[in-house]
């Protein structure tokens, strides 16, 4: 592949390395589709449609945060509180959960965006939203409407 495709792929991709990946795949994926030599035009064609949705905001913590406090109607900082009341720790749970989905972000990087709690807390609340998520339509719902707020959809 010439180094000119790899550098726009890196310049245009830079969210995370699974989306990296999946665009480097999708353009040799077009290219024997189209018996095409690879260019920088034809990975432009092959990508147009998530070139297009990458000129939105990241997906981090921070959004995520915003996103979620703003639909539970709680303050962004609370999130990073050492608050335990339910109306502030079902949401954060939330939001961790959120993170490990739709971040590339460790546990203990997620937790340090908590207001420094531990990875285990993480863990805890990945598991407890994803078995809510299973036995709730309501939460599965929210946590859904949640997702395409934060992806801007």
């Amino acid at each position: 592949m010439p180094n000119d495709v790899i550098v726009f792929i890196a310049d245009n991709v830079a969210s995370n390395i699974r989306e990296l990946e999946g665009a480097l795949n999708r353009v040799i994926a077009y290219s024997t589709l189209t018996q095409s030599e690879i260019t920088v035009e034809l990975a432009q064609e092959a990508l147009k449609d998530l070139l297009s949705s990458n000129n939105s905001r990241p997906i981090d913590s921070q959004l995520i945060i915003e996103t979620v406090a703003r639909y539970f109607n709680v303050k962004p900082e609370e999130f990073r509180s050492k608050k335990r009341s339910r109306d502030i720790a079902y949401p954060r749970q939330i939001a961790m959960y959120l993170c490990r989905e739709l971040t590339d972000m460790s546990l203990p990087k997620i937790g340090e965006d908590f207001g420094g709690r531990d990875h285990t807390t993480v863990i805890h609340a990945v598991d407890k939203i994803g078995q809510d998520i299973e036995k709730n339509p309501e939460i599965r719902r929210a946590v859904e409407e949640l997702k395409k707020n934060i992806a801007g959809k």
